[in-house]
């Protein structure tokens, strides 16, 4: 029992002694180590000028050394594993320690606010109990590139508005010299005089927004910052490309649509935002997502408005069984799903703010409006924003890092991929980012084998990543997790009798040694079916989190803690037993 009361002091003091500083926001996703390097302490009386040869021997280039305190300073050689390094040389026994060589910062100043007047009306941004996307912290790292292009698939943009016309994108081979409206396609793209996109209504280079709506979302991933007018985009600098095919009443066709898709992806956009949806499943519309997934182009989706489940239910495009299509449901200032949204535990990724967003309107005005329209382009924006910080970043990585980063909440468990909402500061992580985790349902199959895929990426490397499962709390074990395409990751925990409780966990470690615990999920092996979604499955979250750390201490405490937590059952069932 002593234990246990050290551990609930030590997490006490973690949770209510630290102070928040902005320094510790600040260092929250900066990388802890020098990549690949290593300090080997040596005991007193070590001859250094005779620690070369076993140190070649263990893998380690000497960089440098400080006899005064007899300690080197190493890389680990090319081909070698960082901890397997380590542990051979902490085997020598003239080695006092080893340890990797940590990365230290000056306290910095807080996370970057713009000066948009508006600003502190944008709650998915930032607000006060931390329930939005950590734009600020994000911004920290990035605020956008105008090499990225978005593309607005929509009722069009005002590409005059005070907040928007900087980050308009330009058509290269359609701008300067005239050559915006001399009625010749000079860029040899089917199009003549596409300057600034296309208005797939009226067949026309003019994809002004008669209807607001455009507007509105466009604000959301690219308005200005720091611009000292009206509000910030999810990224300051942006390309918005218009894609009008949406008339002023709102609606369109699937043909126009996907002509849209193609403009976009053939002139360059990386990230299509789509905040639209209705009718039945359309092939062209797929072909069209197919053509956007084959050459790398994600496509957000928003997952509509009719509170339905769309497991059961479907919902276009954002149901579309591509690859690419990133589907997002709806929550307000509060982190309750918003009562419009529709939700999926099998086909909707995430959740992002969409209720009462204020954004910008056509004529240089602003206004808010509601719906999974308003949380798309959070989601999009955030999509560009990585692409900026990772630049060459692979699609599926994008999405891995938009789903394994937010922040899990009761909300959207077992009723999104993800079961969380939009975190745009923790997808870019340095450590490895866990997504798309297999959420097993309730099954009858006692035969096995239950496989489990997930993927994972880092900033570098990936070392391992280890299954770990336990069985009603009596038993575990840890697989190792066989690597495949596209950065996934799979094993296979064997068939289990009726009536058996499987409780599963991912952990990845990279070549630095940062680790990551991934959520907990859970099903049972039953005769009685899984009941439709969202019941049963996966709990979607950490069983202890420490709200009051951030950064490398959050991950130092949290998983021991965690994997405690999660092991706990296993010990003292074993240490009855022994009695």
């Amino acid at each position: 029992m002593k234990y246990a009361n050290k551990l609930l002091l030590i997490a006490l003091f973690l949770l209510g002694g630290v102070p928040q500083t902005w320094a510790q926001v600040s260092l929250k996703n900066k990388p802890r180590t020098v990549p690949g390097e290593l300090i080997i302490k040596y005991k007193a009386g070590t001859v250094m000028a005779n620690t070369v040869q076993s140190l070649g021997d263990a893998g380690v280039v000497q960089i440098s050394s400080a006899p005064k305190l007899s300690f080197v300073r190493g890389r680990v050689a090319p081909g070698r594993n960082l901890e397997q390094v380590m542990a051979q040389c902490r085997a020598y026994s003239d080695v006092e320690y080893v340890e990797p060589n940590y990365r230290l910062y000056a306290l910095e100043t807080p996370p970057v606010f713009p000066n948009d007047p508006d600003f502190d009306q944008l709650y998915g941004m930032h607000q006060s109990n931390d329930n939005d996307i950590d734009a600020p912290e994000a911004w920290e790292l990035t605020k956008g590139s105008s090499s990225i292009i978005v593309g607005v698939i929509d009722t069009g943009i005002d590409y005059d508005h005070e907040d928007l016309k900087a980050n308009i994108w330009l058509n290269p081979g359609e701008s300067g010299g005239g050559k915006e409206n001399n009625n010749v396609d000079d860029d040899g793209n089917g199009y003549k005089d596409d300057y600034r996109g296309w208005n797939f209504v009226s067949n026309s280079n003019d994809p002004y927004d008669d209807n607001d709506h455009g507007t509105h979302v466009s604000g959301t991933v690219g308005a200005v910052g720091n611009n000292g007018k009206g509000v910030a985009g999810v990224n300051w600098n942006v390309k918005l490309m218009g894609l009008k095919f949406l008339g002023s009443d709102g609606s369109g066709s699937t043909a126009d649509a996907a002509e849209a898709i193609i403009y976009g992806v053939d002139n360059g956009a990386k990230v299509l935002s789509n905040s639209w949806g209705g009718g039945e499943a359309a092939q062209v519309l797929q072909d069209a997502i197919q053509y956007a997934q084959n050459r790398g182009v994600l496509f957000i989706a928003a997952s509509g408005n009719d509170n339905k489940n769309t497991d059961s239910s479907p919902n276009y495009p954002s149901n579309y069984a591509v690859p690419n299509v990133v589907s997002v449901a709806s929550n307000d200032a509060s982190d309750n799903l918003s009562s419009f949204s529709n939700y999926g535990r099998r086909t909707v990724d995430l959740s992002a703010p969409g209720s009462s967003v204020y954004s910008t309107r056509p004529l240089s005005r602003y206004q808010r409006l509601s719906g999974t329209s308003m949380a798309t382009p959070h989601v999009a924006g955030a999509a560009a924003l990585l692409m900026a910080r990772y630049p060459g970043i692979a699609s599926h990585q994008v999405i891995v890092r938009l789903l394994g980063g937010v922040d899990r909440k009761s909300a959207f468990t077992g009723r999104m991929v993800s079961g969380g909402r939009l975190n745009v500061y923790n997808s870019m992580s340095t450590n490895p980012v866990i997504g798309l985790t297999t959420d097993w349902s309730n099954t009858t199959n006692t035969a096995g084998p239950y496989a489990v895929t997930t993927s994972v990426v880092d900033d570098q490397s990936v070392a391992s990543v280890r299954l770990i499962y336990s069985l009603n709390g009596t038993t575990s074990d840890t697989l190792n997790m066989a690597s495949g395409a596209l950065d996934s990751y799979s094993a296979n925990i064997p068939g289990q009798p009726l009536n058996t409780t499987i409780n599963y966990m991912v952990l990845a470690a990279d070549n630095n040694g940062n680790r990551t615990l991934g959520p907990t999920y859970s099903f049972q092996i039953s005769s009685t079916p899984d009941p439709s979604p969202p019941g049963g499955g996966c709990c979607g979250q950490a069983a202890m989190a420490m709200g009051g750390l951030q950064g490398p201490a959050k991950y130092a405490v949290e998983i021991p803690l965690n994997l405690a937590f999660f092991l706990l059952p296993v010990v003292l069932v074993r240490r009855w037993r022994k009695r």
